[in-house]
């Protein structure tokens, strides 16, 4: 999950650098105010970065089952012949 988030980053920092980087100055002189390239370069950079993040495919890890134990318990039922609980079978318990 940290590697998927870096990859994001990376992407986002790069193309929100050259996305700055690449607009255009303004063609006359006394231009000090650029807050709206930066703001746009910013908004495009994390708009990219979130549709290659989200196209990131997740990696398939198997489940790690627990080992099962399991044993044989003694059926009882009651016998009045006997007088007394006798086995008439087992069954298998897993947990």
């Amino acid at each position: 999950m940290f590697r998927k988030f870096a990859i994001a980053a990376v992407a986002v920092a790069t193309l929100a650098t050259a996305a700055v980087t690449i607009t255009p100055n303004e063609a006359f002189a006394g231009n000090r105010n650029r807050g709206g390239a930066l703001a746009a370069g910013a908004i495009i950079g994390l708009a990219a970065g979130a549709i290659i993040a989200s196209q990131a495919k997740p990696r398939y890890y198997a489940p790690v089952y627990a080992p099962v134990r399991c044993h044989n318990e003694p059926v009882q039922r009651w016998s009045p012949y006997h007088g007394q609980y006798i086995v008439v079978g087992y069954r298998q318990v897993c947990f």
